[in-house]
């Protein structure tokens, strides 16, 4: 087995986050982690990364104990959901903020923006999204927000 996860269990104070997880994958699997917000996906994930410790249980890769090992020798890496939008912009302004940031002779007009920011957030299905603020979106509308952003960076 490629990746093998034993009974992990996570608390953070009272509230236990994570308890007695496992799941195995094969080399060339692919993984996806689903349910509600709060379920403790991104603990798990934060726990095979490295960023967190679990309270409980084991990680292992190819069988090496990944919780033995420092972060910077694990290899892994996972896109985090928030993209540190701006809390204080909509999610079209945030897609905009790089074009609008650049110097006046490089910055496109009004209109170039607001169509490119059109564009985007259609293509990413969130064309009726524009106004929102990031706390109004859901994880996985602020990750497209952001991919957009970058896009225009």
């Amino acid at each position: 087995m490629a990746l093998k996860i034993e009974n992990i269990t996570k608390n953070f104070g009272d509230t236990q986050v994570l308890r007695d997880i496992s799941l195995f994958t094969e080399d060339g699997e692919f993984l996806a982690l689903l349910g509600p917000s709060g379920s403790g996906k991104t603990t798990l994930l934060r726990i095979i990364a490295g960023l967190e410790l679990p309270d409980a249980g084991a990680v292992r890769f190819r069988d090496k104990d990944l919780l033995a090992k420092p972060v910077r020798e694990r290899r892994i890496g996972f896109v985090f959901q928030h993209y540190a939008l701006f809390r204080h912009m909509t999610a079209a302004q945030n897609i905009a903020f790089g074009m609008n940031a650049k110097p006046r002779r490089l910055r496109p007009s009004r209109k170039e923006i607001r169509d490119k920011v059109a564009e985007l957030l259609s293509l990413v299905q969130l064309e009726n999204f524009g106004g929102r603020y990031p706390t109004q979106l859901s994880g996985g509308q602020r990750q497209r927000v952001g991919r957009c952003r970058r896009r225009l960076v």
